[in-house]
């Protein structure tokens, strides 16, 4: 399985996140506001946040034996976005636990302000080898 669907599934069915992400919203919606590659156009709102986003990064083969792969790096971001920067750390913190629970390390982070529609932004990006 990709690790951008395994992540997204990991992440859509996590029931601490989404409780969380329904409290900050103060709603729960139809659809869970968590996407793979990009965010439903209908959804990039205020009003629906908090959004996150998973992107693939990386899939390389590695530790090469008389030609063979014995593993697989790979790499995904999570782009989450919130009006808080307070909500925006509570939502981290559930998101790197439930990536570690695949095997997943976070091991880059970046925070700003995102100018279009104001929203406190970070991108983060989770790693792991994956032995075949």
């Amino acid at each position: 399985m990709m690790a951008v669907i395994e992540a997204f599934q990991t992440l859509f069915h996590d029931d601490k996140l989404n409780e969380l992400m329904n409290e900050i919203r103060g709603e729960v919606l139809d659809e869970q506001t968590i996407y793979q590659l990009e965010i439903d156009e209908d959804y990039l709102k205020i009003e629906k946040v908090p959004l996150i986003r998973i992107e693939d990064i990386d899939s390389s083969g590695t530790f090469y034996s008389d030609d063979k792969r014995g593993a697989v790096d790979e790499t995904v971001q999570i782009s989450t976005m919130t009006v808080a920067l307070e909500d925006l750390d509570k939502l981290l913190a559930v998101v790197d636990s439930a990536m570690n629970k695949i095997d997943f390390e976070q091991y880059k982070s970046k925070t700003y302000k995102e100018p279009d529609l104001g929203l406190m932004y970070n991108s983060r990006a989770y790693r792991r080898i994956n032995y075949l």
